[in-house]
């Protein structure tokens, strides 16, 4: 389900300059149009080069992306897109640092958000990306459109990290571990389907019926071992570091189909009823190099979803959905066991209100969501266990006005009632999952000046929150709840756009998350951080 920019059939084209904080140089491009004056042949070009720093010591975060597509439309039913991209990243892991000294005091002061734990000449994260695939759509009528995708793609990552692993007696030593993880994961994914349109009285049918097909291959190694101390509060780094002895290495190839039913129906234009059935068949075998053994694993599984929506005349639209969801998860827990697949139900009711004739909306929704099966990675180990299930219940409410004389208001709000109802882990049972806040909140507004000298300047501002978090799932250490607020300006000339941001703007000092690894650890937010843009459109 990945969305790609695709081929217009009209000439357009910007370009992007985005300077900001931490040395940050970041330039894009997006161009497009017909090749031709009949409209047979259309492009599209996307793509985007960054050189920049972050908050933190020797951490950069450099990309490199280009996002080429080709239409070829042969008739006015018939539609071709070849596309792809390839790109790349390099950067560092975040940074964990002892709670003693960032959520709690330490005798030695607090720690700084920019310190760096690793080594710079071993610490990396690089990775590599590449896609091709293709789109094609045939109308035979009216009534009945076929269509068919399909995408190849390649991800490979090799990443080393050196850790905090613990705070010595001195409150400033940390003990540090070596991480090197790494490996490929190739795969293939096509989608075939039919549409078909049709009317039984006052009911109008939308029909979709479609066979999904998709091969995952996942090479995976992972090595952990011990690296020197160092001083968190007078760090002195380029200490040798020894090459970690392999403790995994598998490949895990994984076969699945697909099969789906959906039938839309709309009466009077009114009532909107959607029915929908889905059943998968997958396939997995797992092989440790390490072991020299291997597993096999199938699951098959029914999953259905029903939908409900009423269009009032007055712009209210109430509904009601049920959904049932299906994920073979990859690999094998610390004991070799294959993972069981994760499943989902959700019920969900809400209401959707647009006045008629705005440009302006609100929703409310409530759901009620239960997960089983979940995958997790533990911290301590870096290795992934099962939680047996986690219920999720919560209000989702977010509205967008649209005032005119160029005022805009955007405003959120989420509660997140989120439960581990069974688990094999001791003392789970009946708390929070770890790292997820039970409320988040943001409004923001802008204004432009629509007459006068000053038409086309704008400005914005916006506040945001984050609730407070867990890092332990016995919910004993908690991390602290965080306002922040931002700014933005922009100057709209023409063809030319100017605009600068500016996110954290009072530049707080806050905990992003918290948990718990021989010992309690927290990682920062981000600190202030500007970024303008000298753009222009055609």
């Amino acid at each position: 389900n990945l969305v790609s920019k695709l081929p217009t059939n009209e000439t357009f084209g910007v370009v992007e300059l985005q300077p900001g904080s931490f040395d940050r140089w970041q330039g894009r491009f997006d161009v497009g149009g017909p090749l031709d004056t009949a409209g047979v042949f259309s492009y599209r070009l996307t793509g985007l080069v960054r050189d920049a720093d972050t908050r933190v010591d020797f951490i950069q975060d450099d990309r490199v992306f280009i996002a080429p597509a080709f239409t070829f439309r042969p008739s006015k039913d018939t539609t071709f897109t070849l596309l792809g991209h390839f790109q790349t990243d390099e950067t560092r892991a975040s940074q964990a640092l002892p709670a003693a000294g960032t959520l709690f005091s330490n005798p030695n002061g607090p720690i700084p958000t920019n310190r760096f734990t690793g080594e710079p000449d071993r610490d990396t994260y690089s990775r590599r990306e590449a896609a091709i695939g293709y789109l094609v759509e045939h109308n035979f009528n009216e009534a009945l459109t076929v269509r068919q995708r399909a995408r190849y793609y390649v991800n490979r990552l090799d990443h080393v990290t050196i850790f905090a692993s613990g705070l010595q007696a001195d409150q400033r030593t940390i003990d540090r571990s070596v991480l090197e993880s790494g490996g490929e994961l190739n795969g293939v994914v096509v989608d075939t389907h039919a549409q078909g349109k049709f009317a039984t009285g006052p009911v109008a049918h939308t029909v979709l019926l479609g066979v999904d097909y998709q091969h995952i291959d996942v090479d995976a190694r992972q090595a952990f071992g011990a690296a020197p101390p160092l001083d968190v509060f007078d760090p002195v780094y380029g200490a040798p570091v020894s090459r970690p002895p392999v403790f995994l290495h598998t490949d895990t190839r994984e076969q699945q189909v697909g099969v789906y039913l959906q039938n839309q129906m709309k009466v009077f234009d009114k009532l909107v009823l959607v029915l929908s059935g889905r059943h998968d068949w997958a396939t997995s075998e797992t092989v440790d190099r390490l072991a020299q053994t291997s597993v096999t694993q199938d699951d098959r599984k029914l999953t259905g979803r029903a939908g409900l929506l009423y269009l009032f005349d007055v712009g209210l639209a109430p509904y009601f959905s049920y959904s049932e969801s299906f994920v073979p998860a990859l690999g094998v827990d610390a004991s070799g066991r294959p993972f069981r697949p994760e499943t989902g139900r959700q019920y969900e009711i809400g209401l959707k209100y647009q006045p008629p004739g705005w440009n302006s909306f609100v929703t409310l929704a409530l759901f009620d969501l239960t997960r089983r099966n979940v995958v997790q990675m533990d911290p301590a180990t870096f290795l992934q266990d099962q939680t047996g299930e986690i219920r999720s219940r919560g209000i989702e409410l977010e509205g967008v006005a649209r005032l005119g004389a160029g005022l805009k208001l955007i405003a959120a709000y989420t509660f997140l009632d989120l439960e581990i109802t069974e688990s094999v882990i001791p003392g789970e049972t009946g708390h929070r999952p770890t790292q997820v806040p039970e409320h988040m909140a943001s409004l923001w507004g802008d204004y432009t000046f629509q007459h006068g000298p000053l038409r086309g300047l704008g400005f914005g501002a916006g506040v945001r929150y984050i609730g407070s978090t867990f890092g332990n799932t016995t919910n004993t250490l908690r991390t602290p709840s965080a306002t922040l607020a931002d700014l933005g300006l922009h100057y709209d000339l023409k063809q030319f756009r100017l605009a600068v941001n500016l996110q954290n703007t009072l530049d707080n000092e806050y905990i992003a998350s918290c948990f718990v690894r021989n010992g309690d650890f927290c990682t920062f937010g981000e600190r202030r951080k500007a970024t303008a843009s000298i753009g222009y459109r055609w």
